[in-house]
């Protein structure tokens, strides 16, 4: 089993929580190697998690995933461990955080509720999961311990729902919404940047209807594809379809948020022969 554990969390770094899960792991499985890919997650705000579990899961799938936004910690929240199809293992809350990551990962193929009684002789801390039940259980994976000695097996339509899914084709267009803004501004949507052939979305232009802003944007290959302060559509390190400025923020100039709706469509066919090169980047 991977012995990297990626943690995700809204833990922050000014409080005692994520060293000390980092203790329990290290204790439970010393041979297990913590790599922390964010715990600066707004509080509760699960689906800023899911977007940054899901952008972990594609750039790392072979790791062990351990996400922890957890507002509804406490006894009637289940635990989980979730493989995909791919492999690849999460361990989290079942809140819906650990979703788009298996999704990333090929889909769920089978999922178990963790028993606190089988990571730990002691009751978890009610407020505590993390540290008592969800860190004890990466690092028993961690070790080699079977999934199905940790708690039983459950239906993949039992668990709770997502806080967002992945894109879907409508017609002639791509049905998405905005996951997140990054630190430079920069717009990812839930769209795979790996399926846009399958999408109809291989174009190299493309046009995004965006809150009030339709925009004719290039696709490229890195922000200098295009002059300073304009848009270019690329695939980031997350893997998403994502909006960018050159050197400027687009979550700014479009005046987006989180879950705003978008619609794609391809807006110049390299097979059409009546168009020998594409117009240049249009807004309006």
């Amino acid at each position: 089993m991977q012995s990297i554990i990626c943690f995700v969390s809204d833990f922050g770094l000014g409080d005692t929580w994520v060293g000390v899960c980092h203790a329990v792991i290290h204790q439970a499985c010393p041979q297990a190697r913590v790599v922390d890919l964010s715990h600066q997650i707004p509080p509760f705000d699960i689906r800023k998690g899911a977007a940054t579990a899901a952008a972990g899961v594609y750039q790392v799938p072979s790791a062990l995933h351990l996400v922890v936004v957890d507002p509804g910690v406490g006894p009637d929240r289940r635990d989980l461990c979730i493989v995909t199809n791919m492999g690849t293992v999460l361990v989290g809350p079942d809140n819906g955080v650990l979703l788009p990551a298996a999704l990333r990962a090929g889909g769920i193929k089978e999922a178990f509720i963790i028993d606190p009684a089988k990571v730990d002789f002691r009751a978890p801390l009610a407020t505590f999961h993390a540290r008592d039940v969800l860190a004890p259980a990466a690092a028993a994976i961690a070790c080699g311990v079977a999934l199905d000695s940790l708690g039983e097996r459950i239906g993949t339509s039992e668990l709770a729902a997502p806080p967002f899914d992945l894109c879907h084709r409508e017609g002639d267009h791509v049905e998405a919404e905005v996951l997140e803004a990054d630190r430079f501004g920069s717009l990812r949507f839930n769209v795979p940047a790996d399926q846009l052939d399958s999408l109809g979305l291989k174009s190299r232009l493309l046009e995004v209807a965006v809150g009030h802003n339709t925009l004719v944007v290039p696709m490229g290959r890195t922000f200098a594809d295009v002059p300073d302060g304009s848009p270019v559509l690329l695939s980031d390190s997350s893997g998403w379809l994502t909006l960018a400025l050159n050197r400027g923020s687009a979550e700014e100039r479009y005046g987006v948020t989180s879950a705003t709706a978008v619609q794609i469509r391809a807006a110049f066919r390299e097979d059409d022969p009546a168009v020998s090169d594409p117009p240049r980047t249009i807004e309006r």
